[in-house]
């Protein structure tokens, strides 16, 4: 598992931000061992779009609705930035970079797929790839759904 933390500008407005889109706290986000993978990806794959996205995200306001009112109008609407932000979601999820163009997707490592956020939110495991645990099966599935509370997360 890849544990290093980028020490490069823009990283942490870069967790910050998946935070928003994701719904998974920075911790989790961490925890899989891919954002520096995936903060290196997007810097390769679209450098100028990234960091217009980061500066974008550096003047949101810090208050929760006009933030949230903020990323979906000024970041999820743009017909600039809109696709890099959809890519991003979908490669903290799914493990797989979709281009902002979409005229390629590939997965960028077997740790992506098996770290992807698709499972934790279906509260499953990547079939054949990283299994339960002993006695899993014993356990019934897991049905609550829960909205996180992610004031606390954002620091842009």
């Amino acid at each position: 598992m890849h544990t290093t933390f980028s020490a490069e500008p823009g990283f942490q407005q870069f967790i910050s931000l998946s935070v928003l889109l994701t719904g998974f706290n920075r911790f989790e986000l961490l925890g899989t061992g891919q954002a520096d993978n995936y903060f290196q990806l997007v810097q390769q794959q679209c450098p100028d779009k990234l960091e217009t996205l980061l500066a974008l995200f550096s003047r949101a306001p810090a208050e929760p609705q006009p933030l949230n009112a903020f990323i979906e109008v000024q970041i999820m609407q743009s017909t600039e930035l809109g696709p890099l932000a959809r890519s991003l979601i979908k490669l903290w999820y799914l493990g797989q970079w979709d281009s902002i163009k979409g005229d390629d997707s590939f997965i960028p490592s077997p740790q992506a797929y098996q770290e992807g956020l698709v499972w934790q939110a279906i509260h499953a495991h990547p079939q054949g790839a990283k299994q339960q645990g002993f006695g899993a099966w014993a356990e019934p599935p897991a049905t609550e759904l829960s909205q996180p509370d992610l004031s606390r997360e954002v620091a842009p």
